[in-house]
């Protein structure tokens, strides 16, 4: 089991210092010149701004709900460095509790996973059912003859909802809805993940491995960072893995674009890495005829019929991997629909998770071959996955370096910027976002960027009222 401490806030605001308060306006003018400090990937301060600001602000991925079916099914999952039971009460609702229990803070729950009616704290036997409830405790009618169960229940999430089984939750009272969070990526959700009434479901365990390197890395890196692929993952073409390997790239071959929002969501948008029988996502007909295009408008049927998101991400921390690999050598390729989370254990730590999604209505022997490809390619020894890891380690390591400090070093984010390449808006683009004439460019790593300095330089915001304001 992969052991991430936890850390809960104080209930104090987090102060910035006078010297963190310049560096947040020195970063927004950077930005528009298209530099990066490396100090955002190794700096304690930031850290807690980020724990603080991010992630118990923002919607956070916690589960999918194919991992808890039944009432009392839970699983133990993390938003930032804090750990939470997300379990499906007696009545089918989906609960986001806190696994601290209120007398002395420890864990009420200690299995990954598992189905239960009660959690049971072990220091003194505190009991609280699957909603968070206060149950009780040994003695109780001589130890708690006055006590108010109301008010010793576990903590909850204030917010918990999903779409297409992506169970969300945000820790801040005034976060927007879940819609409102997503704003027009949702669009491209129900594009992705509706395309029959079935739906997905997680293969097997979630995946989780440890990996030296700041959680922004992975999530900037997949939502936009084509100009990697064909140089950092060549070796997969070598081997026979992914055919074509340039065309999924931002080199000349490609047919790559970015789609982006200012809400730091965004993605890889390609025309199609497999010829005909196969759908221009790249699933084989046994798969693609269960597709009920009905569910979806116009142009979300438009968009299906000659594009396909290749990665994304949802702001902060969850991205979506949907790419064609061979599961066998000498066996043609099968395209595979993965979850990616990089949760934060520390500013130079990040702990990976995986979900292989399967389709439902897919031949069983699809989903089987899908969930070999997607290890072979992104599990904790894929081949994709061991070139990533070993280059995003380099951030923190510059973040923390005196040298670096001293000598003003910064990170280059132009790609695309004023000219810099062939790369600029797509006035055709006719679907939400902003759009590019390809994917040889940052201009989503920018917005992603902007985004977070939004969210850590920005002190707590109040609560929303009843009608929302």
């Amino acid at each position: 089991m992969i052991d991430q401490q936890t850390t809960t806030n104080s209930g104090r605001r987090i102060q910035t210092s006078q010297q963190t308060e310049e560096f947040f306006r020195t970063i927004d003018e950077e930005l528009k010149q298209g530099i990066v400090s490396p100090r955002i990937f190794n700096d304690s301060e930031l850290y807690a701004h980020e724990l603080d600001r991010i992630f118990a602000r923002c919607w956070c991925f916690v589960a999918h709900e194919s991992e808890i079916p039944m009432p009392g099914d839970y699983v133990l999952r993390y938003i930032g460095q804090d750990q939470f039971i997300v379990v499906r009460d007696e009545d089918g609702q989906v609960r986001v509790l806190f696994n601290k229990c209120t007398h002395r803070g420890s864990p009420v729950c200690r299995v990954e996973k598992g189905n239960s009616s009660h959690f049971r704290c072990p220091y003194h036997s505190w009991v609280f059912k699957n909603t968070g409830e206060w149950s009780g405790a040994p003695y109780r009618k001589k130890a708690y003859k006055k006590l108010d169960a109301e008010l010793w229940g576990l903590a909850s999430a204030p917010h918990v909802d999903s779409v297409h089984g992506l169970i969300f939750a945000s820790l801040d009272p005034g976060a927007p809805t879940l819609d409102e969070y997503l704003g027009e990526m949702r669009w491209y959700l129900d594009a992705l993940l509706g395309l029959n009434d079935q739906g997905m479901s997680a293969i097997g365990e979630p995946q989780r491995w440890r990996v030296p390197a700041n959680w922004k890395s992975g999530a900037e890196n997949f939502m936009a960072d084509a100009y990697h692929v064909p140089s950092l993952h060549r070796s997969a073409e070598e081997v026979g893995m992914f055919p074509g390997i340039e065309a999924g790239g931002a080199g000349p071959q490609a047919s790559s674009r970015h789609v982006y929002f200012d809400e730091g969501h965004g993605m890889i948008i390609n025309d199609g890495f497999l010829p005909p029988p196969w759908h221009r996502s790249g699933f084989p007909p046994e798969v693609a005829d269960t597709f009920q295009p009905d569910r979806l408008t116009s142009d979300q049927q438009l968009f299906v019929e000659n594009h396909s998101a290749t990665t994304f991400l949802i702001f902060p921390n969850l991205g979506l991997v949907r790419v064609p690999a061979s599961p066998h050598p000498g066996a043609p390729p099968t395209v595979f629909t993965y979850l990616r989370q990089w949760q934060p254990s520390g500013p130079d730590t990040i702990v990976n998770w995986n979900w292989t999604l399967g389709w439902n209505s897919a031949p069983e022997g699809f989903n089987e071959e899908a969930y070999v490809a997607a290890l072979s390619m992104h599990g904790p020894a894929g081949i994709l996955e061991q070139d990533d890891t070993v280059v995003w380690g380099g951030a923190p390591v510059a973040g923390k370096s005196v040298f670096a400090r001293k000598s003003g070093m910064r990170f280059n984010f132009q790609l695309g910027l004023d000219g810099m390449s062939d790369y600029a808006e797509d006035p055709e683009w006719r679907f939400p976002g902003r759009a590019t004439t390809s994917a040889l460019g940052e201009a989503p790593q920018r917005a992603f960027y902007r985004r977070w300095l939004r969210e850590v330089s920005t002190p707590d915001r109040p609560e929303r009222t009843e009608n929302g304001e």
